[in-house]
């Protein structure tokens, strides 16, 4: 079974590429399955995305937002935009996504366009998702507007490029149009943003370490109980639950790109003891250390192969 990643930078930035310099735009048909623990972990990327859900249903999550798309459902994800995609439900969720930069919009670098439609609408720090239920008129025309992009993406014709183009334009001005308040930009990123990203950043730099709530706590200069809320309210765990999930993705890295033995690996990711990072990775995925790299094979030719958020995957 193929597993898809995305490898990002300390802050969570992703690291991937989408599309190429003279078309900055990727597209992809992907299933949860694919991804390890069935889940596309908290990253960011400059770039907005839009996540078309074609079987399933998916949670999207943001920083003190969240929402379920459904079958035949879209959500736009907007650029610089901490985000989690979790399968949910028992069905294996597929989705049609883009990534794309915000200046394929704008026609010219920061011409008028842009800086009259664009900008203000990235820059909107209290816009983080959209969903289109299809429940209006508008929202079902920019879906189908979307899909049938998608399709003739697929397709890979040669003018899939300018179909997609003029797709993702029609998209943004049908949107903007419709929902006028996208555009009201504040202009101030939230305290709780910049704490958050400043946790983060001190687990992604000392993960292999052992390290405490105190520890991470002192990174943003907050108390413990603070450090315990504002992950509760952000991003709906606890710092010691995402501090051991990313030490098990960091391993799911080590165990499908080296040969390394298995308690090699458990004290690489942070783990003191080799049996109990081998009873949480069981718990987590089902199966044993040895048994995930025997099934699992990351797959260098795929859009995503190396690019794990290790919040590290995207959806992208």
């Amino acid at each position: 079974m193929q597993i898809y990643k995305i490898e990002t930078e300390e802050n969570g930035r992703e690291l991937t590429i989408h599309g190429s310099h003279d078309f900055p735009c990727g597209s992809y048909d992907e299933r949860f399955s694919h991804f390890v623990g069935g889940e596309v972990p908290w990253h960011w990327h400059d770039e907005i995305e839009v996540v078309l859900v074609i079987e399933g249903a998916t949670k999207v999550e943001c920083i003190n937002s969240s929402d379920i798309v459904k079958t035949g459902e879209m959500v736009f994800i907007n650029a610089n935009t901490l985000h989690k995609l979790t399968n949910h439900g028992t069905e294996d969720c597929r989705i049609l996504n883009v990534v794309f930069s915000p200046k394929m919009l704008g026609g010219v670098d920061f011409g008028l366009i842009y800086k009259k439609h664009v900008l203000p609408v990235i820059n909107n720090k209290e816009l983080l998702l959209y969903k289109f239920s299809g429940n209006k008129a508008w929202h079902q025309q920019v879906i189908n507007e979307l899909a049938t992009a998608f399709n003739v993406w697929k397709e890979q014709g040669s003018d899939r490029e300018f179909y997609m183009n003029i797709a993702l334009m029609k998209f943004w001005h049908i949107f903007c149009t419709n929902q006028q308040d996208i555009t009201v930009s504040q202009n101030t990123v939230k305290a709780n943003e910049k704490r958050i990203q400043s946790l983060l950043n001190f687990i992604h730099s000392n993960y292999e370490e052992r390290i405490s709530i105190a520890d991470i706590s002192q990174a943003a200069n907050i108390s413990e109980s603070e450090c315990y809320r504002i992950f509760r309210n952000a991003l709906s765990c606890s710092p010691n639950s995402y501090l051991l999930n990313y030490r098990l993705r960091k391993s799911v890295q080590l165990l499908t790109e080296s040969n390394k033995k298995i308690a090699d690996i458990a004290y690489e990711s942070g783990f003191n003891c080799s049996a109990y990072f081998a009873k949480k990775f069981r718990l987590t995925f089902n199966v044993t250390p040895m048994q995930f790299r025997k099934n699992y094979s990351v797959t260098l030719d795929h859009p995503l192969a190396n690019n794990f958020p290790i919040t590290q995957t995207k959806s992208s």
